[in-house]
């Protein structure tokens, strides 16, 4: 499975996790192999392949190289190795930026998914999960840094938001020279579940290539 196992300093107490079920009453075998999911959810197996043929001809993340994007279009990746979606949420410019992932995990005529909202720092995302009072006293605060210690204000700040959520445990990977990346506040993992929904609904409305070949 791509979910990978996150490792937090001792010193902060972690909440937690955010864990947005769909489906209560059904048991989801592989939760304890991936404690990272945050959001799981079933379908019906020829839902789930139908989507297989919908995003890749209609929703798939590449077409917006030749038909342009805003929000909310062109937002989604299928895998095949392992089965899966991704969700490349864009912002108010059309820029992409991968928000969402879900693993598949097939059942007989039932498909599992275990889903997870990851941002890392250089997404327009990053700082969402800050509350807003939070995040306007950073600036002053990363100036305060900045001077006292003889670094940049952006260098400064950029430790505030890490520190920030890593004092929250929402941090998934800190590896020098890689982008820090966190996981989904409930705010964000429920958002994640709406867009897989609506998804579904229009992949269901629509008609796919091999239905318009048909006589």
């Amino acid at each position: 499975m791509f979910l990978k196992r996150e490792t937090r300093p001792k010193q902060f107490k972690t909440p937690p996790s955010v864990l947005v079920n769909l489906n209560p009453n059904y048991h989801f075998a592989e939760l304890p192999r991936m404690p990272e999911t945050q959001l799981v959810m079933t379908l019906p197996r020829r839902v789930w392949e139908r989507l297989g043929e919908y995003i890749p001809a209609y929703e798939a993340v590449q077409l917006a190289g030749r038909f342009g994007a805003d929000p909310g279009d062109y937002e989604w990746e299928w895998l095949s190795n392992p089965e899966g979606i991704r969700w490349w949420r864009r912002n108010i410019t059309g820029e992409e930026s991968l928000c969402g992932l879900a693993v598949a995990v097939r059942r007989g005529d039932i498909v599992e998914l275990y889903g997870l909202v990851e941002i890392d720092e250089n997404s327009p995302f990053w700082t969402e999960a800050i509350p807003e009072e939070a995040a306007n006293a950073m600036p002053r605060q990363a100036d305060l840094l900045a001077r006292n210690e003889g670094r940049s204000e952006e260098e400064a700040l950029a430790e505030l938001y890490r520190d920030y959520y890593r004092s929250r445990g929402m941090l998934t990977m800190q590896q020098p020279g890689m982008p820090v990346c966190r996981k989904g506040s409930a705010r964000e993992v429920d958002r994640f579940a709406d867009a897989i929904k609506a998804l579904v609904e229009r992949a269901l409305r629509s008609d796919l290539p091999s239905e318009l070949k048909k006589p």
